[in-house]
Protein backbone atom coordinates (compact mmCIF):
# COMPACT_ATOMS: atom_id res chain seq x y z
CA UNK A 1 0.00 0.00 0.00
CA UNK A 2 1.52 3.23 -0.95
CA UNK A 3 2.42 5.59 2.55
CA UNK A 4 1.16 9.48 2.14
CA UNK A 5 3.37 11.71 4.15
CA UNK A 6 2.49 14.84 4.83
CA UNK A 7 4.84 17.61 3.51
CA UNK A 8 6.79 19.82 5.74
CA UNK A 9 6.66 23.31 5.44
CA UNK A 10 9.70 23.95 3.14
CA UNK A 11 8.82 20.67 0.52
CA UNK A 12 4.86 22.52 0.81
CA UNK A 13 6.76 25.77 -0.37
CA UNK A 14 9.14 24.26 -2.81
CA UNK A 15 6.64 21.98 -4.06
CA UNK A 16 3.88 24.45 -4.63
CA UNK A 17 6.34 26.73 -5.92
CA UNK A 18 7.12 24.10 -8.65
CA UNK A 19 10.86 23.86 -8.46
CA UNK A 20 11.34 20.44 -6.71
CA UNK A 21 13.16 17.57 -8.71
CA UNK A 22 12.78 14.05 -7.50
CA UNK A 23 15.63 11.61 -8.20
CA UNK A 24 15.14 8.05 -7.91
CA UNK A 25 17.10 7.14 -5.12
CA UNK A 26 21.05 5.62 -6.07
CA UNK A 27 23.31 4.04 -3.50
CA UNK A 28 26.44 6.49 -3.12
CA UNK A 29 29.46 5.37 -5.43
CA UNK A 30 33.02 5.69 -4.46
CA UNK A 31 33.09 8.62 -6.90
CA UNK A 32 33.04 12.01 -5.22
CA UNK A 33 30.01 14.54 -5.65
CA UNK A 34 30.86 17.33 -7.69
CA UNK A 35 31.86 20.27 -5.37
CA UNK A 36 30.95 24.17 -6.06
CA UNK A 37 33.77 26.53 -6.88
CA UNK A 38 33.24 30.01 -5.38
CA UNK A 39 32.82 32.49 -8.50
CA UNK A 40 35.50 35.05 -8.85
CA UNK A 41 33.86 37.79 -8.07
CA UNK A 42 30.17 38.14 -5.66
CA UNK A 43 28.36 38.96 -8.77
CA UNK A 44 24.33 39.79 -8.67
CA UNK A 45 22.84 37.60 -10.84
CA UNK A 46 18.66 38.44 -10.48
CA UNK A 47 17.14 41.02 -8.61
CA UNK A 48 13.47 40.69 -6.94
CA UNK A 49 12.25 43.83 -6.27
CA UNK A 50 15.04 45.76 -6.37
CA UNK A 51 16.45 43.01 -3.87
CA UNK A 52 20.01 41.48 -4.96
CA UNK A 53 20.91 37.62 -5.48
CA UNK A 54 24.52 37.24 -5.74
CA UNK A 55 26.01 34.25 -7.56
CA UNK A 56 27.76 33.17 -3.76
CA UNK A 57 24.01 32.66 -2.33
CA UNK A 58 23.40 30.48 -5.50
CA UNK A 59 25.97 28.38 -5.31
CA UNK A 60 25.36 27.94 -1.16
CA UNK A 61 21.99 27.00 -1.73
CA UNK A 62 22.90 24.31 -4.76
CA UNK A 63 26.06 22.92 -2.73
CA UNK A 64 23.82 22.69 0.37
CA UNK A 65 21.02 20.74 -1.60
CA UNK A 66 23.79 18.23 -2.98
CA UNK A 67 25.41 17.66 0.39
CA UNK A 68 21.74 16.89 1.71
CA UNK A 69 21.16 14.01 -1.07
CA UNK A 70 24.58 12.57 -0.88
CA UNK A 71 24.13 12.37 2.91
CA UNK A 72 20.97 10.46 2.53
CA UNK A 73 22.66 7.94 -0.13
CA UNK A 74 21.58 10.16 -3.39
CA UNK A 75 23.99 11.05 -6.01
CA UNK A 76 23.48 14.28 -8.68
CA UNK A 77 24.51 13.16 -12.07
CA UNK A 78 26.85 15.84 -13.83
CA UNK A 79 24.58 16.14 -16.46
CA UNK A 80 21.86 17.59 -14.39
CA UNK A 81 23.91 20.30 -12.45
CA UNK A 82 22.56 23.11 -14.93
CA UNK A 83 19.08 21.82 -14.06
CA UNK A 84 19.56 21.97 -10.13
CA UNK A 85 21.31 25.67 -10.68
CA UNK A 86 18.18 26.94 -12.16
CA UNK A 87 16.10 25.68 -9.60
CA UNK A 88 18.50 26.76 -6.95
CA UNK A 89 17.99 30.35 -8.59
CA UNK A 90 13.86 29.88 -8.84
CA UNK A 91 13.64 28.65 -4.78
CA UNK A 92 15.86 32.24 -4.02
CA UNK A 93 13.38 34.51 -5.92
CA UNK A 94 10.65 32.96 -4.50
CA UNK A 95 12.84 32.54 -0.78
CA UNK A 96 12.96 36.65 -1.31
CA UNK A 97 9.17 37.21 -2.34
CA UNK A 98 7.68 35.11 1.01
CA UNK A 99 10.62 36.75 3.16
CA UNK A 100 9.67 40.57 1.97
CA UNK A 101 5.44 39.44 2.56
CA UNK A 102 6.67 38.30 5.82
CA UNK A 103 8.38 41.46 6.91
CA UNK A 104 5.40 43.41 6.00
CA UNK A 105 3.27 40.84 8.28
CA UNK A 106 2.79 41.11 12.42
CA UNK A 107 3.98 37.57 12.00
CA UNK A 108 6.03 36.91 15.39
CA UNK A 109 8.47 33.74 15.53
CA UNK A 110 9.54 33.49 19.03
CA UNK A 111 12.51 31.75 20.52
CA UNK A 112 9.80 29.58 22.94
CA UNK A 113 8.35 28.45 18.99
CA UNK A 114 11.72 27.63 17.77
CA UNK A 115 12.81 25.22 20.44
CA UNK A 116 9.20 23.66 20.40
CA UNK A 117 10.26 22.44 16.76
CA UNK A 118 13.83 22.28 17.97
CA UNK A 119 12.76 19.05 20.51
CA UNK A 120 10.51 17.94 17.66
CA UNK A 121 13.66 17.04 15.55
CA UNK A 122 15.76 16.06 18.02
CA UNK A 123 12.88 13.39 18.78
CA UNK A 124 13.04 12.20 14.77
CA UNK A 125 16.70 11.61 14.54
CA UNK A 126 17.94 7.93 14.86
CA UNK A 127 18.82 6.46 17.86
CA UNK A 128 22.67 6.42 18.54
CA UNK A 129 22.98 10.08 16.48
CA UNK A 130 22.92 13.68 18.36
CA UNK A 131 21.72 16.41 16.53
CA UNK A 132 25.00 18.17 16.06
CA UNK A 133 25.74 14.83 14.01
CA UNK A 134 22.94 14.66 11.81
CA UNK A 135 23.48 18.41 10.93
CA UNK A 136 27.01 17.98 10.52
CA UNK A 137 25.97 15.19 7.70
CA UNK A 138 23.44 17.68 6.13
CA UNK A 139 26.47 20.82 6.54
CA UNK A 140 24.51 23.08 8.56
CA UNK A 141 25.05 24.40 11.78
CA UNK A 142 22.46 24.78 14.46
CA UNK A 143 22.07 28.31 14.22
CA UNK A 144 21.54 27.60 10.48
CA UNK A 145 18.87 25.06 11.64
CA UNK A 146 17.42 27.57 13.65
CA UNK A 147 17.24 30.27 10.97
CA UNK A 148 15.21 27.68 8.95
CA UNK A 149 12.80 26.81 11.08
CA UNK A 150 12.00 30.77 12.13
CA UNK A 151 11.36 30.87 8.01
CA UNK A 152 9.59 28.12 7.77
CA UNK A 153 7.09 28.79 10.62
CA UNK A 154 6.59 32.45 9.70
CA UNK A 155 6.13 31.53 5.69
CA UNK A 156 3.70 29.11 7.07
CA UNK A 157 1.56 31.37 9.27
CA UNK A 158 1.94 33.49 6.27
CA UNK A 159 0.31 30.97 3.93
CA UNK A 160 -2.40 29.95 6.11
CA UNK A 161 -3.54 33.83 6.75
CA UNK A 162 -3.27 34.45 2.53
CA UNK A 163 -4.91 31.21 1.28
CA UNK A 164 -7.70 30.77 3.85
CA UNK A 165 -9.60 27.42 4.90
CA UNK A 166 -8.97 24.80 3.18
CA UNK A 167 -12.40 23.09 2.47
CA UNK A 168 -12.69 19.83 4.63
CA UNK A 169 -12.42 16.83 2.81
CA UNK A 170 -15.36 14.74 2.88
CA UNK A 171 -15.58 11.10 2.98
CA UNK A 172 -17.42 10.33 -0.24
CA UNK A 173 -14.33 12.62 -1.37
CA UNK A 174 -11.78 9.74 0.30
CA UNK A 175 -13.37 7.34 -0.96
CA UNK A 176 -13.95 7.95 -4.57
CA UNK A 177 -10.35 8.55 -4.43
CA UNK A 178 -9.69 5.14 -2.86
CA UNK A 179 -11.87 3.54 -5.95
CA UNK A 180 -9.85 5.45 -8.35
CA UNK A 181 -6.62 4.23 -7.04
CA UNK A 182 -7.32 0.33 -5.77
CA UNK A 183 -4.28 -0.71 -7.13
CA UNK A 184 -2.60 1.33 -4.75
CA UNK A 185 -3.97 -0.62 -1.59
CA UNK A 186 -3.00 -3.78 -2.65
CA UNK A 187 -1.75 -6.27 0.01
CA UNK A 188 0.48 -8.62 -2.08
CA UNK A 189 0.91 -12.15 -1.01
CA UNK A 190 3.57 -12.48 2.04
CA UNK A 191 4.91 -14.86 4.26
CA UNK A 192 7.26 -15.50 7.49
CA UNK A 193 8.97 -18.36 7.49
CA UNK A 194 12.37 -19.45 9.33
CA UNK A 195 14.84 -22.25 8.06
CA UNK A 196 18.23 -24.49 8.31
CA UNK A 197 20.06 -24.33 5.79
CA UNK A 198 23.36 -26.82 5.22
CA UNK A 199 25.02 -24.61 2.64
CA UNK A 200 26.53 -26.00 -0.64
CA UNK A 201 31.01 -25.59 -0.76
CA UNK A 202 32.40 -24.36 -4.13
CA UNK A 203 33.28 -27.97 -5.66
CA UNK A 204 31.90 -30.08 -3.70
CA UNK A 205 31.20 -33.89 -4.71
CA UNK A 206 27.70 -35.53 -4.57
CA UNK A 207 28.82 -37.63 -2.03
CA UNK A 208 29.24 -34.69 0.06
CA UNK A 209 26.12 -33.75 -1.04
CA UNK A 210 24.45 -36.88 0.13
CA UNK A 211 26.20 -36.68 3.56
CA UNK A 212 24.40 -33.12 4.15
CA UNK A 213 21.30 -34.15 3.06
CA UNK A 214 21.28 -37.35 5.46
CA UNK A 215 22.72 -35.27 7.88
CA UNK A 216 19.52 -32.21 7.55
CA UNK A 217 16.99 -35.31 7.42
CA UNK A 218 18.40 -36.19 11.01
CA UNK A 219 18.16 -32.99 12.44
CA UNK A 220 13.99 -32.60 11.08
CA UNK A 221 13.49 -36.15 12.60
CA UNK A 222 14.98 -34.74 16.29
CA UNK A 223 12.73 -31.39 15.61
CA UNK A 224 9.71 -33.58 14.87
CA UNK A 225 10.40 -36.19 17.56
CA UNK A 226 10.65 -32.96 19.80
CA UNK A 227 14.26 -34.19 20.82
CA UNK A 228 15.07 -30.20 19.81
CA UNK A 229 13.46 -26.97 18.79
CA UNK A 230 13.71 -25.89 15.19
CA UNK A 231 15.18 -22.63 16.71
CA UNK A 232 17.55 -24.22 18.59
CA UNK A 233 18.62 -26.58 15.39
CA UNK A 234 18.86 -23.67 13.69
CA UNK A 235 21.29 -22.03 15.85
CA UNK A 236 23.38 -25.27 15.98
CA UNK A 237 23.72 -25.88 12.46
CA UNK A 238 21.95 -23.35 10.12
CA UNK A 239 25.04 -22.41 7.94
CA UNK A 240 22.56 -18.80 6.94
CA UNK A 241 23.09 -15.53 9.18
CA UNK A 242 19.68 -15.85 10.37
CA UNK A 243 20.88 -18.45 12.43
CA UNK A 244 21.48 -15.79 15.44
CA UNK A 245 18.03 -15.70 15.73
CA UNK A 246 16.47 -19.48 15.36
CA UNK A 247 16.76 -19.50 11.74
CA UNK A 248 14.19 -16.48 11.38
CA UNK A 249 13.97 -15.22 7.73
CA UNK A 250 11.14 -12.27 9.28
CA UNK A 251 8.30 -11.42 6.45
CA UNK A 252 8.55 -11.66 2.51
CA UNK A 253 6.72 -11.63 -0.32
CA UNK A 254 6.41 -13.43 -3.30
CA UNK A 255 9.41 -12.86 -5.98
CA UNK A 256 11.74 -12.13 -2.93
CA UNK A 257 13.76 -16.07 -2.71
CA UNK A 258 14.42 -18.21 -5.13
CA UNK A 259 11.64 -20.40 -6.80
CA UNK A 260 12.16 -23.93 -4.95
CA UNK A 261 12.24 -22.10 -1.72
CA UNK A 262 9.38 -19.87 -2.50
CA UNK A 263 6.84 -22.70 -4.03
CA UNK A 264 7.93 -24.75 -0.22
CA UNK A 265 6.59 -21.81 1.93
CA UNK A 266 3.58 -21.23 -0.22
CA UNK A 267 2.37 -24.45 -0.23
CA UNK A 268 3.69 -25.77 2.99
CA UNK A 269 1.45 -25.95 6.05
CA UNK A 270 1.70 -22.98 9.17
CA UNK A 271 3.98 -24.46 11.52
CA UNK A 272 4.87 -27.34 10.01
CA UNK A 273 8.25 -28.76 9.72
CA UNK A 274 8.58 -29.01 5.86
CA UNK A 275 10.49 -31.84 3.83
CA UNK A 276 14.36 -30.96 2.96
CA UNK A 277 14.02 -29.51 0.01
CA UNK A 278 17.20 -28.24 -2.44
CA UNK A 279 18.24 -24.47 -3.84
CA UNK A 280 21.10 -23.44 -5.43
CA UNK A 281 22.54 -22.33 -1.76
CA UNK A 282 22.11 -26.33 -0.39
CA UNK A 283 19.96 -27.94 1.45
CA UNK A 284 16.78 -26.26 3.49
CA UNK A 285 14.33 -27.24 6.14
CA UNK A 286 11.36 -24.95 6.00
CA UNK A 287 8.80 -23.79 9.40
CA UNK A 288 6.34 -21.56 7.81
CA UNK A 289 4.85 -19.61 10.92
CA UNK A 290 2.63 -17.08 8.91
CA UNK A 291 1.42 -16.29 5.53
CA UNK A 292 -0.98 -13.93 4.39
CA UNK A 293 -3.16 -14.50 1.51
CA UNK A 294 -2.86 -10.72 0.20
CA UNK A 295 -6.51 -8.66 -1.22
CA UNK A 296 -7.05 -5.24 -0.98
CA UNK A 297 -6.70 -2.88 2.26
CA UNK A 298 -10.17 -1.87 3.08
CA UNK A 299 -11.15 1.75 2.67
CA UNK A 300 -11.99 1.71 6.88
CA UNK A 301 -8.44 1.11 6.89
CA UNK A 302 -6.91 3.56 5.00
CA UNK A 303 -9.51 6.42 4.74
CA UNK A 304 -7.71 9.00 7.39
CA UNK A 305 -4.68 8.39 5.76
CA UNK A 306 -6.17 9.08 2.05
CA UNK A 307 -8.06 12.54 3.92
CA UNK A 308 -4.46 13.84 5.33
CA UNK A 309 -3.13 13.23 1.54
CA UNK A 310 -5.76 15.00 -0.01
CA UNK A 311 -5.81 17.53 2.27
CA UNK A 312 -2.15 17.96 1.80
CA UNK A 313 -2.63 18.57 -1.60
CA UNK A 314 -5.33 21.02 -1.36
CA UNK A 315 -2.88 22.86 0.89
CA UNK A 316 -0.33 22.63 -1.80
CA UNK A 317 -2.26 23.91 -4.46
CA UNK A 318 -3.21 26.72 -2.43
CA UNK A 319 0.24 28.04 -1.40
CA UNK A 320 0.71 27.62 -5.05
CA UNK A 321 -1.99 29.48 -6.22
CA UNK A 322 -0.61 32.22 -3.71
CA UNK A 323 3.17 32.17 -4.91
CA UNK A 324 1.61 33.15 -8.31
CA UNK A 325 0.18 35.82 -7.14
CA UNK A 326 3.63 37.06 -5.82
CA UNK A 327 5.62 36.24 -8.68
CA UNK A 328 3.58 37.84 -10.88
CA UNK A 329 2.92 41.12 -9.44
CA UNK A 330 6.94 41.18 -8.73
CA UNK A 331 9.88 42.75 -10.83
CA UNK A 332 12.75 40.05 -11.51
CA UNK A 333 15.70 41.03 -13.45
CA UNK A 334 18.10 38.98 -14.58
CA UNK A 335 21.23 41.00 -14.14
CA UNK A 336 23.77 38.59 -15.64
CA UNK A 337 24.39 34.92 -17.04
CA UNK A 338 25.03 32.49 -13.58
CA UNK A 339 28.84 31.54 -13.92
CA UNK A 340 28.08 27.78 -13.50
CA UNK A 341 24.99 27.77 -16.31
CA UNK A 342 26.05 29.89 -18.54
CA UNK A 343 25.75 27.28 -21.57
CA UNK A 344 22.46 25.84 -20.47
CA UNK A 345 19.22 27.05 -22.00
CA UNK A 346 16.47 28.70 -19.92
CA UNK A 347 13.68 26.46 -19.15
CA UNK A 348 10.22 26.96 -20.11
CA UNK A 349 9.27 26.44 -16.35
CA UNK A 350 12.17 29.31 -15.71
CA UNK A 351 10.58 31.27 -17.93
CA UNK A 352 7.12 30.74 -16.82
CA UNK A 353 8.03 31.79 -13.31
CA UNK A 354 9.82 34.77 -13.81
CA UNK A 355 7.32 37.36 -13.63
CA UNK A 356 8.31 41.25 -15.13
CA UNK A 357 11.70 40.40 -16.55
CA UNK A 358 13.40 43.78 -17.82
Amino acid sequence: MKTFKTLSTTALLLAASGMTTTLSAQKATEAPAPTIAEPATDAVVIRVNGEDIKQSEINQMLEMGMQQMQASGQQVPAEMRSMFQQQAEENLITQKLVTAEVAKSDIVITDADIAGTLEQIKGSIPGGMTLEAALSAQGMSLEELKKNIKADMAARQLFESQTGEIEEITEEAAKAFYDSNTQQFAKPENAAASHILLSFEAGETDEAKAAKKAQLEAIRADIIAETTTFEDAAKAHSGCPSAAQGGSLGEFGKGQMVPEFETAVFSQDINAVGEVIETSFGYHIIKVTARNEGGTTSFDEVKDQITGYLKQNAQQEAVGAYIKTLRDGATIERVGAPKEAEAAPATAAAEDHTGHNH
